[in-house]
């Protein structure tokens, strides 16, 4: 809203005369401010004082008001201070000996109700942005309570179970939280809590919970694609729906693009990059190779995680390890060649 814009109210305890005169010198005088008149005559009876006061509240201005009687006139200014509308009696205006020039009190008013009505916006702003940050507190805070308290994905044996109860307050903490990925993918990982363990020994899970788990895992990348840990679920999840790890190549990909430098991932990562078809496609091999190049130059206490990862792996999983090892390490790859593959 414009603020040189306002309402004047003209009130007068006899009839209009002269109170369209004080409206048109107050314009003459402001030419800059646009001004709306109500004229308010014969107000000397309780009905036109409530006719008045209603009028007041539904649209808030300066009053100027010309009335004779004492009684009337405070209830009038004492209207005007309940509603903080700027009010001037032209009575006193007009008798009052040494009063300041008129052009100076409609000035002063003008001024005053100019003032107002912005700090009046900025606290409706202030208050509707406190309504929004209590709401968002509220609604993170609620979803934070209702989470369970499980191992971050991909823990190894920190949780091999989830109990019926964890798993319904991960479902509620995640439509609570509605577009949080990470509470999706909590809700995900409680359907499936020992998927990691599974896959790192060579072992498989199926079923409807998995079904349910990968279209929870497909919600939480949606919602947080920058998140590695999250595809590498969803790759997880899709490499047991199928066995020939097609359908993981793509989420198993975004996992490195997304978190190259997670060594946290690199285990469970690692065997199911070397049990996936895409260990074949060159661009998919540097990235696995990168990750292998990290665990021997700077996480050698992460070694034994080759090891599963080639007895677990496919032939042609095999057959880079020891390509890629070989390079870098002969003493591991002949540890590697020594152990006996899965079967």
């Amino acid at each position: 809203m414009n603020q040189n814009f306002f309402h004047l109210h003209l009130v007068s305890d006899g009839d209009e005369e002269g109170l369209h005169a004080a409206g048109q010198a107050l314009a003459k005088l402001y030419p800059q401010v646009s001004i709306i008149e109500h004229i308010h005559p014969l107000v000397r009876t309780p009905d036109r004082f409530r006719e008045l006061g209603a009028a007041l509240e539904r649209e808030p201005g300066m009053v100027l008001y010309r009335i004779a009687d004492p009684a009337i006139a405070n209830r009038v200014e004492r209207k005007c201070r309940t509603l903080r509308c700027p009010s001037l009696s032209l009575l006193k205006l007009n008798s009052s000996a040494g009063a300041p020039e008129p052009q100076s009190a409609y000035g002063e008013m003008i001024n005053l109700h100019l003032q107002r009505r912005p700090r009046a916006a900025f606290r409706v702003t202030a208050t509707a942005l406190a309504v929004i940050l209590a709401i968002a507190a509220v609604w993170i805070l609620s979803a934070e309570a209702l989470r369970p308290r499980l191992a971050s994905f991909p823990a190894a044996a920190a949780a091999v179970t989830a109990t019926p109860i964890e798993r319904d307050r991960a479902e509620t903490a995640a439509r609570v939280g509605l577009v949080r990925g990470d509470l999706w993918a909590e809700y995900a990982m409680t359907l499936v809590p020992q998927l990691p363990q599974e896959i790192i020994k060579g072992g498989t899970i199926g079923g409807h919970l998995a079904e349910l788990s990968g279209k929870g895992a497909e919600r939480a990348a949606g919602l947080s694609p920058h998140d590695s840990r999250i595809w590498l679920l969803l790759a997880a999840v899709a490499s047991q729906l199928d066995r020939t790890g097609r359908e993981s190549e793509g989420a198993l990909g975004m996992s490195y693009y997304t978190g190259p430098n997670e060594l946290a991932l690199i285990p469970l990562r690692l065997s199911i990059a070397t049990r996936s078809s895409a260990i074949g496609d060159p661009d998919f091999q540097l990235l696995v190779a990168q990750e292998i190049r990290t665990v021997l130059t700077r996480k050698p206490d992460l070694k034994p995680w080759i090891l599963v990862a080639y007895r677990n792996a496919s032939p042609e999983g095999r057959s880079f390890l020891e390509m890629t090892v070989g390079a870098l390490d002969p003493a591991l790859l002949a540890t590697l060649r020594a152990s006996s593959p899965a079967k």
